[in-house]
């Protein structure tokens, strides 16, 4: 199921590249399939992600729309396939590297003369680094989440 949803990842992060949008099958099939797998898990290991999820498509109305709600979407539908500690990992590594991201484009447009202002950056290319070091290294977030939360 993660190899499954590392793939989702990957197509919604190309997707976003290229169209600044999320397709919504592949946020269909993420989340049906998620779902699935979390009710196989228990529920209590995906809530924090959910809500990070749903905080994320709050943000996106209250900044009417600079937090784009493909992003929130797919973030509620990897909750149901992530603990906890997945969850924050996912969400505090795809905020690390849009930052790291958004200062190069501004040192860029400022070096060129430009104003970088107006530029957009796809954040779920921006999780794609975390959601690669979930997928390897989960095991261990796992063994984590489990002796903590008593989840499966």
């Amino acid at each position: 199921m993660r190899w499954f949803w590392f793939l989702c990842l990957t197509i919604a992060a190309i997707t976003d590249i290229k169209e600044r949008m999320v397709s919504c099958i592949v946020l269909a099939a993420c989340g049906i399939s998620g779902m699935a797998y979390g009710a196989a898990t228990g529920l209590a290991c995906h809530v924090q992600g959910i809500a990070i999820g749903l905080i994320l498509l709050l943000a996106g109305k209250i900044t009417r729309g600079a937090i784009g709600a493909g992003d929130g979407w797919f973030f509620t539908a990897s909750a149901w396939y992530l603990n906890a500690e997945e969850a924050w990992t996912l969400l505090l590594g795809g905020l690390a590297v849009s930052w790291c991201w958004s200062a190069g484009l501004i040192l860029y447009s400022a070096w060129k003369g430009r104003n970088g202002g107006t530029m957009t950056l796809p954040f779920l290319a921006c999780m794609w680094p975390a959601g690669m070091w979930i997928l390897l290294q989960g095991e261990e977030i796992r063994w984590l989440s489990a002796t903590i939360l008593n989840c499966k």
